[in-house]
């Protein structure tokens, strides 16, 4: 099948990370032991979130077993204080359906929460065009607390609004077709979305219209491209003639 077009150009979102500078990374390699962070853990779980493997958070919906609420707790330190996380949590929302999907086509490893197939800061998401502005502290549960509540609050508001709204493969196509998420994910898994939804004409009008754009283009992520069109067109074609 050639190269697995998710090793270069439409590699997911990394989980979420913590970025220590020279000078503080024995403060940050701490972090995980942070109060706040330990705080913030208990929290979210205590709305209902369940703690995956670094610092990823999942929420089962009642009404559909398919679709995930995800949540990244992304943060860095300030340089030059030690003990001062920079909380910047990332909402989205996946469909398991569809990324199982992508994962066969592809020839990747289907993982059982990672990557969301959509996501956004959630400050973007609960006050856009205001910079966020949580940190958490070592030594100062009471601010730690404020904090806290806040982002909670913004999670089971906007958070939680933006996941339901793209809960189905029905919404969370029309998201994709509409451009939202990050570009490489995006024009992978629209065209897979529709081809679920039966929308064959759909996907393969999306898929070459990728392609004119990407005409003349060498290289990653263009060839890994061609290579996933390619496939994915002759799997629209198989299931055609099926029916």
């Amino acid at each position: 099948m050639g190269r697995n077009p998710c090793s270069i150009g439409f590699s997911p979102p990394r989980p979420a990370r913590r970025y220590p500078n020279r000078k503080y990374g024995d403060e940050m390699a701490s972090s995980r032991t942070h109060p706040g962070l330990v705080a913030l853990f208990d929290a979210l779980v205590g709305v209902g979130f369940r703690k995956r493997a670094d610092e990823i958070f999942t929420l089962a919906f009642d009404d559909d077993d398919d679709a995930l609420g995800w949540l990244g707790l992304n943060y860095a330190s300030r340089a030059g204080i030690p003990g001062q996380l920079n909380m910047n949590p990332v909402c989205g929302v996946r469909i398991q359906s569809l990324e199982r999907s992508v994962a066969e086509i592809t020839g990747g490893k289907f993982h059982q929460y990672n990557p969301p197939t959509l996501s956004d800061p959630l400050h973007y998401l609960a006050r856009p065009g205001v910079a966020s502005n949580w940190v958490l502290f070592r030594d100062t549960p009471e601010a730690n607390a404020v904090v806290i509540a806040d982002i909670v609050n913004c999670v089971e508001t906007a958070g939680l609004s933006y996941m339901r709204k793209r809960a189905t493969l029905e919404t969370m196509a029309q998201a994709l077709v509409a451009n939202e998420g990050h570009r490489w994910q995006t024009v992978v898994r629209a065209p897979v979305a529709l081809w679920l939804l039966s929308r064959n004409e759909e996907a393969t009008d999306y898929l070459n219209g990728q392609l004119a754009e990407f005409d003349n283009k060498p290289g990653e992520p263009y060839d890994g491209y061609r290579n996933f069109a390619s496939t994915l067109k002759r799997r629209i074609a198989e299931s055609a003639a099926l029916r």
